[in-house]
């Protein structure tokens, strides 16, 4: 093992410790570019599981560069419809003034070129030619009409004629013929006025078409040298070139909007027109530090605006609106091209969220969530996701989501506990220093190391392993920095770690203190001295919270004839688990085989856990029920000092039960309170033997024999510890009583 005085010396941890496995897989993960080889991490709540798949991943961005820029543009053929732009890393913010100053210069040159000599030349030159139609038709009219008589004059109705004076007076001194005349004269003048008005709107509209062909030739000249010059630029992207051919046609549609000043065209135009001409920089890689590096984003907010983007609107005039130009990126266009890493507790708040991410997956296309009007174009997805969740969840997700194991092929299962091996204590002692330097804390000594190693073996419950749940190590680390400011020593010593580790039990033990307070003033019943039939000290463990510990439990039993078999009293009231009420069955089980094969087994037994009021389940008290049960029938007294944990099986085996060390722990100070004699143990089942982790003070009692642990394979065993009897005398006994039983219940014969 490493040899030093203090962590100071000691380099610091540059790996994650005791997850071989777990890393394997994500480096296969990693490693597979299939679209369907997405990751799933589950592992408990500190074990690193976070920290090690964001440096994982930061490491493997650092050589990937698949990620690009991405734009979204107006469509000019249906502007519901923005369109997608994909772009090198960094080319979308040069494309976005690009566009910004293509319009900049157009509007400045084409306001130039429209106020221009050259051009109000070309334009004047064609209104006169206009003007000098216009005249001669009007010319020409008017003359045929003082030939006839009448004068051609402009009124509010259009063009009129009037007879000229003198002939007015001729033809009316004519007769009716003359009269005549004169009406067919006038209506003859008006058809040819009529003519005249439709030729000259002709004339108008012709004048109109060659104002506006001059100004898209004038307007040509100057921005197709602009667009052609981008196009070059732009020559790999036939997107870009597409797009800026849509440009260059809308721009000469409304050219004459380019040489109007602000004011007029704000008051006569829609202020926003030229916003169709920007260029919304929807994802932009291009600011990264190292532009290698792919992107890795965490989402802690899954919602589907966080994840799919949205579009913002505008309120005016009692209506919403928005363009392309409001749509804003979620955290999966971001991630494209990288990593995406989710919390699946939180994703899972989101149905939605969901739901869209498995059909971005199987479309293998990324929407943007503007449930708006705006339909924007998909971009093709192209990244890693990775979930980070608990076993549990994967395993509902697994067992009820048919499309989960379709889409996450990879499993990175993180172990909560590790061999305690040199490599791996050596490690703790690196993530001391570690944590150490980086929080600036004081360093620890041997000794205190030491006392840290055995608080995770603790947390482990086993001998043989260290636990992986570093958080609960940081924050004894932490806590016993403050301890040992508190004392004004240089290092943090094992007096520190030993008193963080206890006042956090001390915050947590409220519940426990409550009980011992009942035990102390006799409202709760348990005797650690003398005999009892049919009475046992069953062992349990209560977990409040992240806090657990271990309390004695009287558990009695009492049988009588009958047919009832055995009667679980918590089951009865709805107060047993699943798992205890199947141990108690198991007793009935060992009953047939070993006393029921010569005669039917009739029995009434209730077996009852005294002033249990919040409900019990496991089977770890199976082993103590089937002692009291034995006693019960037997008739030969338990020893009420000695407690008994452990399950058992139909064939009368002792089986490995869990929280071992807070069981033994919780007698010995029960035992403790009422008073120790030197003759208080606790029977486990041997196989737990390598999972006793218990506190100092525990085990010097048991090195000074003033409390005692008993290991058993079998019933026999602990039967004979319990109460110093030969198992054969007992179990003759109980077969007796029995026979006895069956006696009473079956009829007499006639």
């Amino acid at each position: 093992m490493l040899k030093y005085n203090n962590t100071s010396e000691i380099k610091e941890l540059e790996c994650i410790l005791g997850q071989e496995r777990a890393i394997e897989a994500m480096e296969i993960g990693l490693k597979i570019d299939n679209p369907s080889y997405n990751i799933y991490i589950a592992g408990d709540s500190g074990t690193g599981k976070t920290t090690y798949a964001l440096n994982a991943l930061k490491n493997y961005a650092s050589n990937k560069s698949s990620h690009k820029d991405w734009c979204y543009v107006n469509n000019f053929e249906c502007s519901r419809e923005p369109i997608v732009i994909e772009l090198e890393r960094g080319m979308g913010k040069v494309f976005q003034k690009d566009i910004e100053k293509l319009i900049e210069t157009l509007l400045d040159e084409l306001r130039d070129t429209f106020e221009s000599e050259d051009f109000e030349l070309s334009k004047n030159q064609l209104l006169e030619d206009y003007d000098i139609e216009k005249e001669a038709l009007l010319k020409k009219i008017k003359k045929y009409g003082e030939e006839k008589g009448f004068k051609l004059k402009n009124s509010k109705v259009g063009m009129v004629f009037v007879p000229i004076k003198e002939k007015e007076e001729e033809y009316n001194k004519d007769d009716e013929e003359s009269e005549a005349e004169f009406y067919k004269v006038k209506r003859e003048l008006e058809n040819m006025a009529i003519q005249v008005v439709y030729k000259i709107r002709d004339l108008e509209d012709d004048a109109k078409e060659a104002i506006l062909d001059l100004e898209e030739e004038v307007g040509k000249y100057v921005v197709d040298p602009h667009v052609e010059a981008l196009k070059e630029k732009y020559n790999e992207y036939d997107k870009v070139k597409t797009y800026l051919d849509c440009i260059r046609d809308d721009i000469l549609e409304y050219i004459y909007l380019f040489y109007l000043d602000e004011d007029e065209l704000k008051e006569k135009y829609d202020r926003d027109h030229f916003n169709r001409y920007k260029v919304n920089l929807f994802v932009d890689n291009g600011n990264e530090k190292l532009n290698s590096s792919a992107p890795v984003v965490v989402e802690i907010n899954p919602s589907p605006s966080n994840l799919f983007g949205k579009a913002e609107y505008d309120y005016l005039n009692g209506n919403f609106k928005t363009d392309f130009t409001k749509i804003l990126p979620g955290a999966v266009h971001k991630a494209n091209g990288g990593y995406l890493v989710l919390y699946v507790d939180q994703l899972l708040r989101y149905a939605l969220s969901w739901d869209m991410l498995k059909r971005t997956m199987q479309s293998g296309m990324i929407s943007v969530d503007t449930q708006t009007a705006i339909k924007p174009e998909n971009m093709p997805l192209n990244m890693k996701i990775i979930l980070i969740g608990s076993n549990y969840m994967y395993n509902l997700l697994y067992s009820y989501d048919a499309d989960f194991s379709k889409y996450f092929k990879i499993f990175v299962d993180f172990d909560n506990e590790m061999d305690k091996s040199e490599y791996n204590e050596d490690g703790i002692v690196k993530f001391i220093a570690h944590q150490c330097n980086k929080n600036n804390l004081k360093h620890f000594t041997y000794d205190a190391v030491q006392e840290v190693i055995k608080f995770s073996t603790r947390l482990s419950g086993d001998k043989s392993k260290l636990s992986t749940q570093f958080n609960k190590v940081m924050e004894i680390i932490i806590e016993g920095n403050a301890y040992s400011k508190i004392r004004d020593t240089e290092y943090i010593e094992r007096e520190d770690v030993k008193k963080a580790i206890q006042e956090r039990r001390k915050r947590l033990n409220r519940i426990e203190s409550k009980m011992d307070e009942s035990l102390d003033k006799g409202f709760t019943l348990i005797e650690t001295e003398g005999s009892k039939v049919g009475v046992i000290n069953g062992l349990s463990v209560l977990n409040m919270g992240e806090y657990s510990f271990g309390r004695p439990s009287r558990i009695t039993v009492t049988t009588s004839p009958g047919n009832g078999g055995i009667v679980n009293i918590e089951r009865e009231v709805n107060m047993s688990g699943p798992i205890h009420s199947k141990g108690v069955l198991i007793l009935g089980g060992y009953l047939s085989e070993n006393f029921a094969q010569e005669f039917p087994l009739s029995l009434n037994a209730y077996i009852c856990f005294e002033q249990n009021y919040g409900g019990i389940d496991g089977d770890s008290a199976s082993g103590a029920e089937l002692y009291a049960l034995l006693s019960a029938l037997s008739e030969v007294p338990i020893k009420q000092n000695i407690a008994a944990t452990g399950s058992i099986n139909q064939k009368g085996d002792i089986q490995v039960v869990g929280g071992i060390t807070e069981k033994i722990e919780g007698f010995y100070y029960t035992c403790k309170k009422k008073g120790l004699n030197n003759e208080q143990g606790v029977i486990i089942p041997r196989n737990n033997s390598r999972n006793l982790i218990l506190d100092d003070e525990v085990n010097e009692a048991i090195s000074d024999g003033k409390f005692h642990i008993y290991t058993a394979d079998r019933i026999e065993e602990a039967v004979e510890i319990l109460t110093g009897v030969k198992f054969e005398e007992i179990r003759d006994k109980v077969k007796e009583k029995l026979h006895k039983f069956s006696k009473i219940q079956r009829p007499a014969k006639l």
